[in-house]
């Protein structure tokens, strides 16, 4: 019978002493998951319209129990999450590096804050993510917002009609 491990595990208890290195999950060493974020908002957007759905640092790590939850914003109507536009690095696709395109046109429902992380990803933190060579560079293009990740989702597509956006972030800031 084989054990297995998963990557990150495993990439770590490799790095340790040996067989008496520790098998701890190196995602949580620095921290545990807990609710960083969570609000909701009701109104009528315009095309590209921007919901800011708060501030996190760029070395926070997201959890699978992240959820955007969404009204029928209407015809031909897609949901973007990433990082704010008005960083340096807003060329990387960072506007949608969590959520991009998702179909809020067809039917009230919900997404995973991370649905567009590939799986081999969703272990990494936000500067990642968002593809800064470091914490420090995203820190450094987003000093004017006190070195900060805004958070925005952005309703793309025709004109909206009304409705309501709710989110609830998990995650471990490292």
């Amino acid at each position: 019978m084989a054990r297995f491990i998963g990557a990150i595990l495993g990439a770590a208890h490799a790095a340790a002493n040996g067989a008496a290195g520790s098998l701890v999950d190196p995602f949580f060493n620095n921290g545990r998951v807990a609710r960083i974020l969570g609000d909701y908002w009701t109104g009528d957007a315009a095309q590209n319209d921007v919901v800011s759905l708060g501030y996190v640092d760029w070395s926070t790590r997201f959890d699978a129990l992240s959820t955007i939850e969404f009204d029928d914003f209407g015809t031909a109507i897609t949901l973007d999450v990433g990082v704010a536009s008005n960083t340096a690095n807003s060329g990387a696709g960072a506007v949608a590096c969590l959520v991009n395109a998702q179909d809020v046109a067809t039917a009230a429902g919900s997404a995973s804050l991370l649905k567009s992380v590939a799986i081999t990803n969703r272990h990494k933190p936000l500067w990642q993510l968002a593809g800064y060579a470091s914490a420090q560079a995203a820190r450094d293009a987003t000093a004017s917002d006190g070195g900060r990740a805004e958070l925005i989702a952005t309703l793309k597509g025709g004109d909206p009609t009304a409705g309501t956006l709710s989110w609830r972030v998990y995650g471990s800031p490292q």
